[in-house]
């Protein structure tokens, strides 16, 4: 694991929260000799060109209210885990640590986690030999996390839920950032589609298209297709979902790496793909596919505090901090997740707003991601799910 350490002492002479940064594409190669294969490749539709990057919208540095005494948390260490890297990482830092560490004293160190993240944190529960203070972690994974004892309870006299989202106000965690699982196509599509109705229809939309390799989202975009009110989705009808999924099985890639799908649609391999949208933002990707919002699936990442964590007090202070309006803000400028917090929607340009999940126009057609019905029912269905890829007659849901 790698840390870094931010302090209010080294923060001083910076504005709290500014961050600048640049994302380029480059490309070296020499063009190839002009051969038949190549001509053969002029036959393929051409390509849109690659738009320039939106600008950045400046930083928020209003301070936070009940964030104005800097040396409340002076002397105190938070270490705060996330998968965070690159840029990514970089934004974590100028929205919530950097600011935090200014506005209370506190020391923040970041540990950086891989696929073992749930895993260290079960350790050092279990062990008693507490490491992290505050996690970052997907939403699916808080309540069988919660239920196996190993999250503290939300303190909501010092969290604030008033401007949070009510799916994301949980007894053991609050939401962090959202993401939505959306309909892809490439830039200059013949036909768009308007829900997962039409992404089902081979007759009108004839090209192959992809669906990520797990029943999460799938089966619900499956009922999606079939009529299923999406205010009726849970508990799934997975009987109903599996027989949508076969219609569609031949003319079907699935895909595993979430960089694919969007990849895929920008080079017309695809002519339409479920994909995060956090990917459609992707420099080499953006403005090379469309996003349909209708039906999509909205899910997000969650600060948990792992239980007995040395730093309780301070931990649960972050957590209200990270979940105000303008660190909520100052994250989104910097990455395509939506706030959890309602009121950074103000504080953002109108044009980032209108990318993110939770713009009030995409917020409006789309539906939460299930995740109590998935603590419940994940192990088994992805059971399932792959024996219906695999051996299509040994499901007995699909076969029905």
């Amino acid at each position: 694991m790698s840390s870094r350490r931010w302090s209010r002492r080294g923060l001083l002479a910076a504005s709290a929260g500014a961050l600048a940064f640049g994302l380029v594409r480059c490309g070296g190669d020499d063009p190839a000799e002009p051969t038949d294969e190549a001509e053969a490749e002029n036959t393929l539709p051409t390509l849109p060109t690659q738009l320039p990057p939106t600008p950045t919208q400046p930083p928020l540095s209003s301070p936070v209210a009940g964030y104005l005494d800097p040396a409340r948390w002076q002397g105190r260490t938070l270490v705060v885990a996330s998968p965070g890297v690159g840029v990514y990482l970089d934004a974590l830092e100028a929205a919530f640590f950097e600011p935090f560490a200014a506005a209370t004293g506190a020391t923040v160190q970041h540990q950086q986690y891989g696929t073992e993240g749930v895993a260290s944190l079960r350790d050092q529960v279990d062990n008693g030999e507490h490491v992290w203070d505050v996690a970052l972690l997907p939403t699916a994974d808080v309540l069988p996390l919660a239920q196996d004892g190993y999250l503290a309870p939300i303190d909501y006299n010092v969290v604030d839920p008033t401007a949070l989202y009510d799916a994301l106000s949980m007894q053991h965690a609050v939401g962090a950032a959202l993401y939505a699982t959306v309909i892809v196509y490439p830039t200059g599509a013949a036909q768009v589609p308007a829900n997962w109705r039409d992404f089902w229809d081979v007759s009108r939309f004839e090209n192959t298209r992809a669906l990520r390799r797990s029943p999460v989202g799938t089966l619900e975009f499956a009922l999606l297709a079939d009529g299923v009110d999406p205010t009726k989705l849970y508990p799934l009808d997975t009987t109903r979902a599996f027989g949508s999924l076969e219609r569609i099985r031949t003319a079907t890639m699935f895909w595993e790496d979430s960089k694919q799908p969007v990849e895929l649609a920008r080079t017309h391999q695809v002519g339409l793909a479920s994909a995060w949208t956090v990917r459609t933002a992707l420099p080499d990707v953006a403005s090379l596919v469309q996003i349909q919002w209708q039906g999509g699936m909205i899910s997000a990442d969650s600060w948990g505090i792992p239980r007995g964590a040395t730093n309780m007090d301070v931990a649960m202070s972050f957590v209200n901090f990270a979940t105000r309006a303008i660190p909520t803000a100052n994250f989104a400028r910097l990455q395509p997740f939506g706030p959890v917090n309602q009121d950074a929607l103000a504080l953002l340009r109108p044009d980032v707003v209108d990318s993110l999940p939770n713009a009030p126009s995409n917020l409006a057609v789309q539906f939460f991601e299930g995740w109590g019905y998935w603590a419940d029912n994940v192990e088994r269905l992805t059971t399932l799910f792959e024996d219906w890829l695999l051996n299509p007659p040994a499901s007995p849901e699909a076969r029905t």
